[in-house]
């Protein structure tokens, strides 16, 4: 029979137990808001070192079975159906074709069910179990907003307009706004330490991981000061994270502020335009850069002058860059040739990009971010097949310039941004903090929690190992003046509130040859639905220089480990590192960051 009663049964699983009783938290049934530290707590002690059943199941003669069934009655087949107790997770099933699941062989006492499915809200019901007990559950669509908060600081730092932000392969975070005085912010522990300070000045830099851990930081400006915008530079230097230290490299052949940096399959770099001296004018020409020479040379260059433009490499190859007009690198060529414009062409050219450019998982390239007044839509999706664009669904408030995250579960995430059409509170500089969620699989936006405070697009966001996005700077003036706050914020996205979520106990090895095999032991969960490596990445601005890439694969299961084949060629899993998570449906386990040799 259902309890008034949470148990709390993740995060609060300790605290009953040494309270002998139950905390009263609303009536059974009611969608519970544990959060992603409650679904983990406590949860080894239950199922162990594998995905079997906890202590509970399978040891008394009680048993919770139901149906589950969607707001018009119509039942939902593959559910996820979880159980817990105080002590943690017990088991979990999946409805049959029915909408039918069963737990059996269950002690007596109290426990909590959870039911999920694709798309849908997550739901809790609390039961005393005394016998056999039955536990119907009506998920309808997925509501919850996911949830801000503050979780650190950049001080003493305020970056600027010349910031960017980098995933280490430790897990920490660099914020580097001229490779003098950058922030290493680690997100478990939500400190900052200090990077050792280069040999000069290098801000509205483009920053990438090399396959060796270090980090590349390319081209500039000779100083922080936004202003000093026409003061290029050609310099290149690595930072090693492993010694603290920097090592400054030959130059590049042009000075480059603002350019545009590629990771290609074999882990040479694309660099592109960017503003020169004496005025910033900028420039269309390219050049490669070999990580095995250390030196760049001169490749072909784009249909017209350019700086920092959304480029991402595509699956069959070819780099597509849309700042502007679009157009596609043959990298085996070095030459670049035309593509099919936007739907929506007015986007202020030569201005900076509007938009931010994320590779989907079936390959094709998605747009986010719009300033023109012709269009309606704030998202365009390209085909490499046919080489055109469509219009995609967009969010009730429309802007340009917004920060845009490539998430596990495949959906894209676009937070705060220039207003552009719509309503929603604004700064005195017309920025928003409007979080919004988008699914490919659908091609439908809908509105989270918004962030604390509006941030434009010097902000910095990226995608962490504990499945977090966090965010920093931004939230001034464009290119004005220092941030007047050094808030880093954190966001849980949704999918770290549906229940428990699976669990890497270990990991076969964590330096990864295509071709090669990765084996996952796991627990909290009995069957894990895929496996996750999504490329890490190198933000600034509306570009991403980190790895293009979210690879999706089927694992083979056999009892607690999960193996996986990855993909043979560099084009399908380009070098560098990859966060590895492992999936229930649409719920990531904590990451693992693994690293793809060249």
């Amino acid at each position: 029979m259902p309890m008034r009663s949470q148990l709390a049964m993740y995060a609060l699983g300790a605290v009953l137990v040494g309270c002998g009783g139950t905390l009263p938290i609303g009536d059974a049934g009611e969608s519970m808001d544990s959060g992603p530290a409650a679904a983990d707590s406590g949860a080894r002690d239950a199922a162990g070192d594998s995905g079997s059943p906890g202590p509970d199941a399978g040891v008394g003669t009680g048993s919770i079975e139901g149906i589950v069934r969607d707001p018009g009655g119509a039942p939902i087949p593959d559910a996820r159906l979880t159980l817990v107790t105080a002590a943690g997770f017990v088991d979990e099933d999946r409805t049959d074709s029915a909408g039918a699941y069963r737990f059996s062989g269950l002690g007596d006492g109290p426990y909590v069910v959870g039911a999920s499915a694709l798309r849908r809200e997550f739901v809790e019901q609390s039961v005393d179990v005394d016998g056999p007990e039955v536990v119907d559950f009506v998920l309808g669509a997925e509501t919850h907003r996911g949830r801000w908060s503050v979780v650190g600081s950049t001080e003493p730092e305020r970056p600027a307009g010349t910031p960017s932000g980098t995933l280490m392969p430790d897990g920490r975070v660099i914020f580097c706004h001229d490779t003098q005085d950058a922030v290493i912010f680690d997100p478990s522990s939500g400190t900052t330490t200090m990077a050792s300070a280069s040999p000069s000045s290098q801000g509205c830099h483009m920053s990438t991981v090399l396959s060796d851990g270090r980090l590349i930081f390319v081209g500039g400006q000779a100083r922080e000061e936004p202003a000093a915008f026409t003061e290029a530079v050609r310099t290149v230097k690595l930072y090693d994270p492993a010694s603290n230290t920097w090592e400054v490299l030959p130059d590049l052949n042009e000075e480059r502020w603002y350019p545009s940096l590629v990771r290609l399959g074999d882990e040479r770099l694309l660099a592109c335009g960017g503003g020169q001296r004496p005025d910033a004018r900028r420039t269309a020409n390219c050049e490669l850069f070999d990580p095995a020479t250390q030196r760049w040379t001169r490749t072909g260059s784009l249909a017209q002058p350019t700086e920092y433009s959304p480029s991402v490499l595509l699956l069959n190859g070819d780099v597509l860059t849309t700042w502007s007009p679009p157009q596609l690198y043959d990298v085996s060529a070095g030459t670049w040739r035309a593509t099919g414009d936007f739907v929506q062409t007015d986007r202020g050219f030569p201005d900076h990009s509007d938009h931010s450019l994320v590779l989907l998982e079936d390959g094709t390239a998605l747009a986010v971010g719009y300033e023109g007044s012709a269009g309606t839509a704030m998202t365009e999706r390209y085909d490499p097949a046919s080489g055109t664009w469509s219009l995609r669904d967009s969010p009730d408030v429309i802007r340009s310039q917004a920060e845009v995250v490539l998430l596990p579960d495949g959906r894209v995430l676009a937070a705060g941004g220039t207003l552009e059409q719509g309503s929603a509170p604004t700064n005195p500089f017309g920025e928003v903090a409007t979080t919004d969620l988008y699914d490919p699989t659908t091609d439908a936006w809908r509105n989270l929690e918004p962030m604390a405070m509006p941030r434009e697009y010097h902000a910095l966001t990226l995608l962490v190992p504990d499945g977090r996005v966090i965010t920093t700077s931004g939230t001034g003036d464009q290119a004005c003046c220092p941030a007047p706050e050094a808030s880093i914020e954190a966001l849980e996205p949704p999918y770290l509130f549906r229940g428990p979520r699976p669990v890497i106990d270990s990991i076969s090895g964590t330096d990864l040859g295509r071709g090669g095999t990765l084996t996952l032991g796991f627990s909290q969960t009995r069957a894990p639905t895929s496996v996750v490596l999504i490329g890490t990445a190198a933000v600034t601005h509306w570009m991403d220089g980190g790895v293009p890439r979210l690879v999706r694969l089927t694992p083979e299961v056999s009892g607690s480990q999960a193996t996986i084949t990855l993909p043979s060629t560099s084009v399908e899993l380009p070098a560098g590192y990859y966060i590895a998570f492992l999936m229930v449906d649409d719920i990531p386990s904590e990451g693992r960051v693994v690293r793809v040799r060249p």
